[in-house]
């Protein structure tokens, strides 16, 4: 690939990539935003296998082809540390940068890293905070350097900007491990033992992929575990000699709180036991319950069918009523007629009760009435009501007016009968 040999590189940002092909884009991405330009980047292809990881470096090598700052490389499998060596064997760069495929730099990391190594000819390493992205969140706050508690554990990540010096004094990363994952605390060791300084910009300057089945969980397994700080240890022996009394120190204070806050554990795990007894508990209250509801809502659904049953035969009354309250609207009507005629009938009968009246007073006012009654005042004197002589008037009066009734229905006993009777008022 084709470079120009007149530009200024002061940092070359070396990225391994194996198998990575899917994160690779925007690892490279990130490092082209970056707000300083004297930089290089260096893109080795460790061997990668799966179709996806070689399309994407075909197309990175098409892209890049003539891109003065941009270098990509080929090599079979060498792990994580030999690929690192091999970009920062190539590198021009007074300072390295290392970025793992997975993740990504913030714009400002690699101004704000040769400005501090540029200032500070003593500090050999500088890092910083990282954010963590993918299976988890969170800020990742580095510590603080300290010269003896980087031989208890790595400190810092392998994203952190050195002095190639220190590569070269260190003889690169060490690829003979056998298993990968520490090579970058091996050189953090290194660098401490020659006097290097390391500082730490209290800022996020990275973001780091949070990955199941990543290198770091490979690492920590307890039989890889073992034989890696077995063989740091063997190849710092010195450094670990003579600070053997505060490495065992703080082992056994560890071992201690190790111990406490797995008794406190334990105590945790038994009244986790009592909790999951009492869920279980609750779970099978939970069931009961939920049988319990499912009677309630089947009892629900017959009265909701049995609702709706009444509420079929309340429209159908309804319905009834209705007809009836229609039915009685016309018998009101038709007794309102009824009425109308009785009233016109009581009116009519009142004006011939008014008429009768008048006639009748006209009777009794006229000189014909009066005569009549006068008549009747001299009957009664002559012949007096209930008396024997009204008796044989009454015979007589018949028997003239029907002599038939006279000569066939008369008897002439009752009269005697009549006459012993009122003998004395004759």
């Amino acid at each position: 690939m084709n470079q120009k040999s007149d530009i200024t590189v002061r940092i070359s940002v070396v990225i391994p990539c194996y198998n990575q092909g899917e994160f690779l884009n925007d690892a490279v991405e990130s490092v082209l935003k970056s707000t300083f330009e004297d930089y290089e980047m260096i893109i080795v292809n460790d061997g990668s296998t799966d179709i996806l990881t070689q399309q994407i470096f075909r197309t990175l090598e098409e892209r890049f082809r003539n891109h003065p700052r941009v270098k990509i490389i080929h090599q079979e499998n060498q792990g994580l540390g030999g690929a690192r060596n091999s970009g920062v064997r190539i590198a021009r760069g007074e300072y390295i940068l290392p970025l793992d495929a997975d993740n990504k730099i913030r714009p400002h990391y690699m101004s704000n890293a040769v400005e501090i190594l540029d200032n500070h000819p003593e500090i050999g390493v500088v890092y910083g905070y990282a954010q963590f992205f993918g299976a988890r969140e969170g800020v990742w706050e580095m510590q603080a350097f300290d010269k003896r508690k980087i031989l208890l554990g790595n400190l810092l990540e392998a994203c952190s900007a050195y002095r190639r010096r220190i590569w070269e004094e260190g003889n690169g990363y060490d690829n003979d491990m056998g298993i990968m994952g520490y090579e970058d605390w091996d050189l953090w060791i290194g660098a401490m033992e020659r006097g290097w300084k390391f500082h730490l910009v209290k800022e996020v300057l990275f973001d780091y992929r949070v990955a199941e089945g990543s290198m770091i969980t490979t690492c920590n397994m307890p039989e890889n575990r073992n034989y890696l700080i077995r063989y740091i240890c063997n190849k710092h022996q010195k450094t670990y000699i003579e600070n053997l009394d505060y490495i065992v120190a703080e082992k056994d204070v560890a071992l201690l709180n190790a111990q406490t806050q797995l008794a406190s554990h334990q105590e945790y795990i038994k009244g986790m036991h009592t909790h999951v007894k009492n869920f279980e508990d609750l779970m099978t209250a939970k069931d009961e319950l939920i049988v319990n509801l499912n009677n309630l809502v089947r009892d629900k659904d017959v009265y909701i069918g049995n609702l709706d049953t009444a509420m079929r035969d309340k429209d159908a009354y309804i319905a009834h009523l209705d007809s009836v309250v229609r039915d009685k609207e016309a018998y009101i009507g038709h007794l309102e007629s009824l009425i109308r005629d009785k009233d016109a009938y009581i009116g009519h009968l009142e004006s011939v009760v008014r008429d009768k009246e008048t006639e009748l007073n006209n009777i009794c006012r006229s000189r014909g009435w009066k005569a009549l009654l006068f008549i009747y005042k001299i009957r009664d004197w002559i012949i007096p009501i209930n008396s024997l002589r009204r008796l044989i008037a009454k015979a007589v009066f018949k028997s003239l007016t029907s002599p038939k009734y006279f000569f066939e229905n008369f008897k002439w006993e009752s009269v005697k009968k009549i006459v012993y009777f009122h003998k004395n008022k004759l």
